[in-house]
């Protein structure tokens, strides 16, 4: 009996020894994972900070240069001072947004280095801060234009196998700007290859201030196929858009004043004649003399 009770009191003991062994194990896992949670919540804390959360996404992103060296890139570009003024000015006086501004003048840059004649779209710049145009929009308008640009250099290019003069690339582009596509643009070129990059780009113009009065297509090519045959009579007649102008206020149609140039043309009437029989024969033009007398 005794050594039973005594089996029985060291068994007691050790359980004791167990539990508070156990228990100081759990304590010390919830001391461990108090502290985890803590460490959690203190770093959150500071992700969550306005400034340390900047600080991080600022850490992520490309460092972007400062306006004032951007502006002293473009000017070693060669990009116009006045340009470059009125950016700053603007921009200074809130006038515009500083992001529409810099990305105005880095288009400028870009196509400068790319050879293209940043003076159009310097000149476009001008125009629309001059309206009051918002800078998103001006920004717009240029990245376009500098598409068109791209267009026009690489179709002369392939035209005249070199690069094209600053004249012709103008005169290119404000073709485009004319609402012609550049398929048609395409098509032209090509169908003229025989002609000097000088007389194709007069007969596109022409063609394009043309295409826009409401004439027929198929009077619009025999015209003009008419007067590329010759470099001349392209040359006599390429103001014959200005002529359109004027003589539709008399409520001459589209197509009545483009068979009479045709029939011109082809019996090598000069355009002052023809002008001069428009304007004292209305009639053959199937206009009354009292629609003529009243305009």
């Amino acid at each position: 009996m005794y050594r039973t009770a005594s089996a029985i009191r060291t068994r007691c003991f050790k359980l004791v020894e167990y539990n508070m062994n156990y228990n100081q194990l759990i304590a010390q896992k919830q001391v461990t994972i108090g502290r985890a949670a803590i460490t959690a919540c203190i770093v959150l804390s500071l992700l969550l900070l306005p400034s340390f959360a900047s600080a991080t996404e600022k850490a992520k992103k490309v460092v972007q240069v400062p306006f004032s060296e951007l502006i002293e890139s473009a000017k070693n570009a060669g990009i116009q001072q006045d340009i470059l003024f009125l950016m700053t000015q603007e921009v200074l006086e809130k006038k515009i947004d500083k992001s529409s501004a810099t990305c105005l003048v880095s288009l400028l840059i870009n196509a400068k280095k790319a050879g293209m004649p940043v003076s159009i779209l310097e000149e476009k710049i001008r125009e629309g801060r001059a309206k009051g145009v918002a800078g998103a929009r001006i920004s717009k308008a240029i990245k376009g234009m500098i598409e068109e640009m791209q267009f026009s250099k690489q179709l002369l290019s392939q035209k005249t196998g070199a690069e094209p003069q600053e004249t012709d690339l103008r005169m290119m582009c404000e073709i485009l700007s004319q609402g012609i596509s550049r398929t048609q643009a395409e098509n032209f070129v090509s169908s003229y290859a025989d002609k000097k990059i000088n007389i194709v780009l007069e007969g596109l113009r022409l063609y394009a201030l043309l295409s826009q009065s409401g004439v027929s297509s198929h009077q619009l090519n025999e015209f003009t196929v008419i007067v590329m045959t010759d470099e001349a009579v392209l040359m006599r007649w390429r103001e014959l858009p200005q002529l359109f102008s004027i003589v539709i206020r008399s409520d001459v149609t589209p197509n009545v004043f483009m068979s009479k140039a045709i029939q011109a043309v082809k019996l090598g009437t000069l355009p002052h004649n023809f002008a001069r029989e428009l304007s004292l024969q209305p009639r053959s033009l199937g206009v009354s003399e009292e629609s003529s007398n009243d305009s």
